[in-house]
């Protein structure tokens, strides 16, 4: 999943759903069994990621943020670095406290 209302998209995470084979047999209308079924399943269910054309600038903060100063190439100043990773919202952790919580909606 990409946020595409900044830019570059950001990256947010991958998002999945478990679904039995019995409702994949009645939507696609294949025998679950079938080589048909998985093709038709890959072909409808293939997702693009965007296309993401960075400037230079910020090409330099996502290497200063993976390896630091000495991770740069020296084209932009850590000044003039874009702030294309989001800010964290103050005592909010992004971490899940319940990793069951979606199993009632099975």
């Amino acid at each position: 999943v990409f946020d595409r209302s900044v830019d570059p998209p950001l990256f947010l995470g991958v998002v999945a759903n478990d679904v039995l084979l019995d409702a994949f047999e009645q939507i696609l209308g294949e025998n679950a069994q079938s080589s048909t079924m998985l093709q038709r399943f890959v072909r409808l269910s293939t997702a693009q990621c965007p296309k993401i054309d960075p400037s230079g600038c910020q090409l330099e903060y996502l290497r200063y943020l993976a390896g630091g100063q000495e991770a740069t190439c020296g084209i932009c100043n850590y000044a003039d670095y874009p702030d294309i990773v989001p800010t964290e919202c103050p005592f909010k952790p992004d971490l899940p406290k319940n990793l069951w919580q979606n199993t009632d909606s099975e």
